[in-house]
């Protein structure tokens, strides 16, 4: 259980390290956007589940990223629906479906480093 625990607190400080710096973002041309949120998916996901790994793992790297990845798309639906009153222009293919593979995939990748 407390292995759920920490996959969920590094899902969610990940997930808002990545809002916060994104919202400062939001002016910025559309192909910046684009790449600083790709790149900060896999920065921010990367250095976090490699702390992660090294000191809380106890699943295997499927499924800590199939833990986080549950916790990220029920974060990502309760902000979506209650909290936000924007426009959701942008919860397309590219902002989100491609940013979820990039999390999932860095998750797992680091996971086979780390084991």
């Amino acid at each position: 259980m407390s292995s759920v625990i920490s996959i969920v607190f590094f899902t969610l400080a990940s997930w808002i390290l990545i809002l916060i710096s994104l919202a400062k973002l939001q002016q910025s041309p559309r192909i910046v956007f684009v790449l600083v949120h790709y790149l900060l998916d896999i920065i921010v996901f990367g250095v976090l589940f490699f702390i992660h790994y090294k000191y809380f793992s106890k699943f295997s790297p499927f499924t800590t990223m199939a833990v986080a990845m549950v916790v990220l798309i029920l974060t990502e639906f309760i902000f979506w629906k209650f909290f936000y009153s924007g426009e959701l222009w942008f919860l397309n293919f590219i902002d989100w479906i491609v940013p979820a593979f990039l999390v999932a995939s860095t998750i797992y990748l680091i996971g086979l480093i780390n084991k």
